[in-house]
């Protein structure tokens, strides 16, 4: 196994905190809805971060779009739509459709996470700015033990 490059590196850590972000608002919201109503704070003030998030992520992907591809952009940018509906659904309080479409969210963000850290942009370990430094370090040894 090969070491992902810093572009593939950056968008697998955006996603993990992506998901986590999904998961913690329906840990919050399974709590308020038990009866502990003053996590509905946390799942308000988690709205907030999970769409900043989101929407980070998105750009980062279209940043990105080279390393990422199609699908990977495609499912970015629909996760951080779907997220804003939410949120508006949220604010609207239509309790039940928000839930159902807190489950497909947290169904695309996984797909996401999935498509994310099986994906392989085919560049060479830390590709990009910067990198040229340490490309030496990936060059095989010759005969004499010199690299390239």
């Amino acid at each position: 196994m090969r070491i992902p490059s810093r572009q593939l590196m950056a968008l697998r850590t955006m996603v993990t905190v992506q998901l986590s972000a999904i998961i913690a608002q329906s840990g919050w919201a399974a709590a308020a809805l038990g009866g502990e109503e003053h996590y509905w704070r946390n799942h308000s003030l988690g709205a907030l971060f999970t769409s900043g998030v989101c929407v980070l992520g998105a750009g980062l992907y279209v940043l990105l779009r080279r390393n990422a591809g199609p699908v990977n952009v495609t499912l970015a940018v629909s996760l951080a739509a779907a997220v804003g509906v939410q949120y508006a659904l949220g604010e609207a309080g239509v309790r039940a459709i928000h839930i159902f479409f807190g489950i497909l969210i947290a169904m695309l963000a996984t797909a996401l996470t999935s498509w994310t850290y099986r994906h392989d942009d085919g560049q060479p370990p830390g590709f990009g700015p910067g990198a040229a430094a340490h490309q030496s370090d990936s060059q095989p040894l010759t005969e004499g033990g010199r690299r390239g």
